[in-house]
C-alpha cells in the first residue's frame, strides 16, 4: 500500500517544497528558505515517527561524494575558505527530503505541476521579449560615424541613451533629439549580447549621430529570466525542457490530447526561452538528452535515422548561432573558447600537482597567482574551470571526482532501472489505489493509463535531464550554480521517490 502524509510536520513539509518548487524559477533566496523549512519539518517528521532517512541505491555514493568533499576541504590550501564554500555541497539535503517527503503520486505531481507553471511564466515573458524585441542593433557602421567614433561597433545592441529605454530605431532617435543638456549623453550598450558597457555621445554629433548606421530592433540580448545570468537560466531551463519532452514521449496520445497539446506549448516556451540564451553547450545537451530518451523508445533503424538527423540539427545550430551570435560552436578566435583552453589546460596542470585531495573549493579564488592561472592574468576575468570534470578534480582531487562518477553510474543505473520497471507496465502507484482486476473498464482503464504514461514520462524525462546536465557539464560548471544544482537535486529526490514508490507495488 502507498505511504499517506498524516502528521503535521509530513503535511507542512509538503506546503513549503511546494513553495519551494513555485519559487527554484524565480528567486534563489527564497527558494533555498522554503527548502530550509521543508527540511525543519521533514527531519521533525523523522524524529516524531522515529524512522530513518532512507535514498535507495543512491544513499551510499552520496554519503561518499559528501565525505570526499569534507575531507578534500578540510585539508586545502584555504581550509578556511573551503570550509565555508560547503553550504553549497549542503544543497545535496534537497535529495533527502524530496525523496522523504513525496509519499506518493498526487505529491510528486503537485511539484512537478507548480514547477512547470512557475517556470512557464518566466518562460513566456522571455519569449514575449525576443518577440517585442529589446534594444537597438547596429546592423552596419561606417568607420566615420558619431557612433562609431564613440566606440559602438557592429552587433552591439543600444538599450538606453540617458534615462530613456531604446528598445526601437524610432525610440533612439527620440532620445538623442529631447537631449540638449550641454554635457555628453550617456548611453549603455550589450557586446555580444552579453557584455553591458557605456559610451557617451557629444552633444554637437547629437543631430546626424545615426549617420552611417543601419538599425533594427534587435532580438540578440542573452535571456537570463530571473537569474543572474544567461548560462544559468540555460541551465535551468535545459533539464527542464528535457523532462517535459520525456513526459510528452510517453503521452498516450501525444497529438491528440489536452495532455499532449499542453506539454506541446509547454516545450514550445521552454525551448524558444532556452534557444533566446545563445549558450551553445546547453542547446548541444538537450539534443543530447532528446537523443539518449529517443534512443531507449525506438529501434535500431530509427534510432540511426534520429542521429543522422542530430547532425542535421547541429548544422542549423551552428548556422543559427553564427547568424544570431556571431560565433558557432566552435571558434578558435572567441574569448569565451580562448578562456576555456587556458583554464583547462591549467586545470590539468594542478590536477597533476594535487592529484588526491586537490587544492580545496574556492582556493583559486584567493591564490590563483601562486597557483600560476594564466585566464586570471591575461583576461582579468576571475571565474571557474568551465567543466565540472576538471573543476571537481582540482578542487576535490581524483578522490572526489571518482565519487562523483561512482554516485553518477549508480544514480544512472536507478533510472534505467526505473524506466524499464514502468515501460514493462509493473508499475500502479501510490493514487490508483489497490491493484486493478480484469473486470476494469471504461473511464477507471483511462485514469490509470494516464497515471501509468505520467510515471513513464516522470521516469524518462528525468533520465534525460541528467542526461543532459552531464553532457553540458564538460564545457560547464553548472554543478557550481546553486539553481541549477538545486533542480538537479530536486529530480533526483523525484526520481528516488517514483522509484521507492514502484518497487513497493510490485513487491506487494
Amino acid at each position: 500500500m502507498a505511504e499517506t502524509t498524516t502528521s503535521l510536520p509530513d503535511r507542512h513539509a509538503l506546503a513549503f517544497l511546494v513553495v519551494f518548487a513555485a519559487a527554484l524559477p524565480h528567486s534563489i533566496a527564497a527558494a533555498q528558505i522554503a527548502a530550509g523549512l521543508a527540511a525543519f519539518f521533514w527531519l521533525g517528521g523523522l524524529i516524531l515517527h522515529r524512522r530513518w532517512a532512507s535514498l535507495g541505491g543512491v544513499g551510499l555514493p552520496l554519503a561518499l561524494f559528501v565525505a570526499a568533499t569534507v575531507f578534500s576541504s578540510a585539508l586545502s590550501l584555504e581550509p578556511a575558505v573551503s570550509l565555508d564554500k560547503l553550504r553549497s555541497t549542503a544543497l545535496v539535503l534537497i535529495v533527502l527530503v524530496v525523496a522523504g517527503t513525496l509519499k506518493n503520486l498526487r505529491h510528486v505531481t503537485l511539484v512537478v505541476v507548480v514547477l512547470f507553471v512557475s517556470a512557464a511564466a518566466t518562460a513566456a515573458h522571455t519569449v514575449w521579449g525576443v518577440v517585442a524585441g529589446r534594444g537597438v542593433e547596429v546592423v552596419s557602421l561606417a568607420p566615420e560615424s558619431p557612433l562609431a567614433q564613440a566606440g559602438v561597433r557592429e552587433r552591439d545592441v543600444i538599450v538606453a541613451c540617458g534615462l530613456h529605454l531604446t528598445d526601437s530605431p524610432r525610440a533612439l532617435s527620440a532620445a538623442l533629439s529631447v537631449h540638449i543638456a550641454p554635457v555628453p549623453l550617456q548611453c549603455r550598450a550589450y557586446r555580444t549580447g552579453a557584455n553591458l558597457y557605456e559610451f557617451e555621445l557629444l552633444p554637437a554629433s547629437l543631430p546626424h549621430a545615426l549617420e552611417g548606421a543601419q538599425l533594427r530592433t534587435a532580438r540578440t540580448i542573452r535571456a537570463r529570466g530571473t537569474f543572474s545570468h544567461f548560462t544559468t537560466y540555460a541551465e535551468f531551463l535545459l533539464q527542464l525542457s528535457a523532462l517535459a519532452l520525456g513526459l510528452w514521449l510517453a503521452c498516450p496520445h501525444r497529438w491528440t490530447s489536452r495532455s499532449g497539446a499542453a506539454l506541446i506549448v509547454l516545450g514550445l516556451l521552454l525551448g524558444v526561452a532556452l534557444a533566446a540564451t545563445f549558450t551553445r553547450a546547453s542547446w548541444a545537451a538537450l539534443l543530447v538528452a532528446a537523443l539518449a530518451m529517443l534512443w531507449l523508445r525506438v529501434g535500431l533503424r530509427a534510432r540511426i535515422a534520429t542521429g543522422l538527423l542530430a547532425v542535421v540539427l547541429l548544422l542549423l545550430m551552428n548556422q543559427a548561432l553564427v547568424a544570431w551570435r556571431g560565433v558557432g560552436f566552435y571558434n578558435p578566435g572567441d574569448l569565451s573558447m580562448q578562456y576555456r583552453r587556458l583554464m583547462w589546460a591549467d586545470g590539468l596542470r594542478l590536477i597533476a600537482e594535487h592529484p588526491l585531495l586537490g587544492i580545496g573549493m574556492d582556493t583559486v579564488l584567493v591564490r590563483w597567482q601562486e597557483l600560476g592561472l594564466r585566464a586570471y592574468e591575461s583576461m582579468g576575468l576571475h571565474s571557474h574551470f568551465h567543466s565540472t570534470p576538471i573543476q571537481l578534480a582540482v578542487e576535490r582531487g581524483l578522490l572526489g571526482l571518482a565519487a562523483w562518477v561512482f554516485f553518477m553510474f549508480v544514480y544512472l543505473r536507478l533510472l534505467w532501472r526505473l524506466i524499464r520497471r514502468t515501460q514493462a507496465g509493473e508499475s500502479a502507484i501510490a493514487a490508483a489505489g489497490p491493484p486493478r482486476t480484469q473486470a476494469l473498464r471504461g473511464a477507471e482503464d483511462e485514469a490509470l493509463n494516464q497515471q501509468s504514461a505520467w510515471v513513464r514520462g516522470l521516469a524518462l524525462g528525468i533520465f534525460g535531464a541528467t542526461a543532459g546536465f552531464l553532457a553540458s557539464g564538460f564545457l560547464h560548471y553548472n554543478l557550481g550554480d546553486s539553481e541549477v544544482a538545486m533542480l538537479f537535486w530536486l529530480l533526483m529526490g523525484i526520481a528516488v521517490a517514483l522509484d521507492r514508490m514502484t518497487r513497493t507495488q510490485t513487491a506487494g
